[in-house]
């Protein structure tokens, strides 16, 4: 094979040396991660079909609904550019292809065209390139379509939550086939001056977090319309979020429950002492029954010594299920759970103000309430990217049911406190059995 000279990363050029089954690149803008991909793909067609091999190299994303949305043209240019690469391949309006026709690049999108990915044939390499939002559905369907003898996967991608399924796969749990590097500007030796003057500009720009997350490649620690963005970083700093909260052994638990239907369900432990509202506790599970939350609760009783007083359920906690015929609150009598409120029907806005209003009044257990926090943190309004605006409702995702059981803790528990001077609570309804 000829010899080519590859300008890249030095990140890069060892993410590419030696076997490997994944390649993986995250990071911020301008560290020429789509660059050197490109090129390497190019590269890769070329080897197999000096190789003899004929297939297809796919170049994905998740949402792709045009030629212009896709790699192409970054693939094309990489090849254009390179006086070799131009020779040894046909690149058309809408095609790139080895002038053997042994390789052909093809361009997908994986959020409406799972079906077809999974019929494609031959695939030596698939590189999807703007990773962060693809979906574990997508992820399962197609890494098992990519099974060449060899044939590897590529990913790059900006990471903006730390809990999607990108990230988790290949970047907290990657498998011993895979290599993974972190590639931000700083790691460009070729970043050009206009980005540069453009980072600069940003930096002035952005939020501090919002610049590491475009910048250096830093997960959100508050999501882009985050609810409880000013509230979180004033309790920080008012020092209301502790590394760890003593029990007051006289002052009852209240535990704030959001059910889930197929879906996780989120537990808030809390005590009211004085003005204040200590969330000395969470807990958070899916696929179990009701009675694993209720043993949730005798463990940390035996743990913690937790003396509870009444139980705060949604709204829809009446609501009698299909299986027993039974509501949650008859299935959590049966178990014992007899003191039980029901927190009032409020819009979701209102309960989200009602949060506002009292969180200058929540203390945090750090070491308990960790997962609570990065929820909170993360628990934003929905986006309409065609439009550019916020919807008037929050995102429906991994942070929404921690977030809706301190939602219903606030809006749900009455005492003879009013917080912020507003009776957030009216309209709630107690049961003791």
């Amino acid at each position: 094979m000829k010899s080519l000279d590859i300008r890249m990363p030095a990140k890069m050029a060892r993410l590419f040396d030696g076997e490997a089954r994944y390649r993986v690149a995250y990071g911020g803008r301008g560290s020429g991660k789509t660059r050197s991909f490109a090129k390497m793909a190019a590269v890769m067609g070329f080897k197999f079909s000096q190789e003899g091999k004929a297939g297809q190299i796919l170049c994905a994303r998740e949402h792709l609904n045009s030629l212009e949305e896709s790699s192409f043209t970054e693939i094309k240019s990489a090849i254009q550019e390179d006086e070799f690469l131009s020779s040894v391949y046909e690149c058309g309006a809408k095609f790139i292809r080895t002038k053997d026709k042994a390789i052909e690049f093809t361009f997908s999108g994986l959020r409406h065209n799972l079906d077809s990915v999974k019929s494609k044939a031959r695939i030596l390499l698939c590189w999807i390139d703007e990773a962060e939002s693809v979906s574990e559905e997508a992820w399962r369907t197609l890494l098992p379509t990519v099974r060449e003898t060899d044939s590897e996967v590529w990913v790059s991608f900006n990471p903006r939550d730390p809990e999607s399924p990108t990230y988790s796969r290949f970047v907290e749990n990657p498998t011993d086939q895979t290599k993974v590097a972190k590639v931000n500007w700083s790691d460009n030796p070729y970043f050009p001056q206009v980005l540069r003057d453009e980072m600069e500009a940003d930096r002035v720009r952005l939020k501090n977090e919002v610049f590491a997350h475009v910048w250096e490649g830093q997960p959100l620690d508050f999501e882009e319309g985050a609810y409880y963005r000013e509230e979180m970083i004033q309790a920080e700093r008012d020092g209301r979020i502790r590394d760890y909260i003593d029990v007051d052994r006289s002052v009852p638990v209240i535990v704030s429950f959001d059910l889930g239907m197929n879906d996780s369900t989120s537990m808030v432990f809390a005590q009211h002492v004085g003005s204040e509202i200590r969330v000395i506790d969470f807990y958070e599970n899916n696929g179990v029954a009701l009675d694993h939350y209720v043993q949730v609760m005798r463990d940390k009783t035996h743990e913690h010594g937790y003396n509870y007083g009444p139980v705060i359920l949604p709204h829809d906690a009446r609501v009698r299920e299909l299986g027993s015929g039974k509501s949650r609150i008859e299935i959590l009598d049966g178990l014992g759970i007899r003191d039980v409120i029901i927190a009032p029907q409020l819009r979701v806005d209102d309960g989200i103000a009602a949060v506002r209003m009292a969180f200058n009044r929540l203390y945090f257990d750090k070491s308990k309430t960790s997962r609570l926090m990065k929820c909170l943190r993360h628990y934003h309004a929905e986006w309409i990217d065609k439009a550019k605006v916020f919807r008037p409702r929050p995102e429906h995702d991994w942070a929404s049911h921690a977030s809706d059981s301190l939602r219903y803790l606030i809006t749900g528990y009455r005492d003879n406190t009013n917080w912020g001077g507003v009776s957030v609570s009216r309209g709630s309804e107690r049961f003791v059995a």
